[in-house]
């Protein structure tokens, strides 16, 4: 399967879930979601990198702008070579961070090439039968768990991380634009 099927399949699987319970959606369009740095796969990488190359050649710097901003100004660690204590210790400290893709208007910039994670947040998460928890403070705050399972996304469709693929939103920017000669 490729990685744009996972990303499909994901889209498809947020949607049913939406239509099938519908009282534990919260979701419309708040932006919650897009605030407080995390970690990408190595795949997510290329498809910011689609959706970087698609926009207006001004909305491009201002997103890799706003990427070396956060970068500089967040003491942004190589999250490649930290221990996983330094990386938790990073995302608290950066949990009020807005996603360089974020517009003004609090609107994805780059929606349709989102990361997977960003396509998955606000449903439950399992791993298999093991149930791993809500994520979102808004959906499902009043579901039993029999409906948090049936809408829970199982992680076995996401990018299986080592620590040489991991990448925050901001470091992907920024290596996208070097690579492409944006900066």
């Amino acid at each position: 399967m490729s990685y744009k099927q996972i990303l499909e399949r994901a889209n498809a699987f947020f949607h049913r879930a939406q239509r099938s319970q519908p009282q534990h959606f919260q979701c419309r369009g708040c932006s919650l979601c897009c605030y407080g740095l995390f970690e990408i796969g190595a795949a997510d990488v290329s498809m910011l990198a689609e959706g970087l190359e698609t926009l207006h050649p001004q909305r491009r710097r201002m997103i890799v702008r706003r990427a070396k901003e956060i970068i500089e100004s967040s003491n942004h660690p190589n999250s490649r070579e930290c221990s996983t204590a330094e990386k938790q210790e990073f995302f608290h400290r950066t949990a009020s961070t807005a996603c360089p893709n974020l517009s003004d208007a609090g609107e994805c910039m780059v929606y349709d090439h989102r990361p997977l994670v960003c396509r998955t947040f606000g449903l439950p998460l399992r791993e298999g039968h093991r149930y791993i928890g809500d994520i979102c403070d808004l959906n499902f705050t009043h579901a039993s768990e029999e409906e948090r399972l049936a809408a829970a996304w199982d992680l076995h469709w996401e990018d299986e991380l080592d620590p040489e693929e991991e990448y925050t939103i901001p470091e992907a920017i920024v290596l996208i634009a070097r690579l492409r000669g944006w900066l």
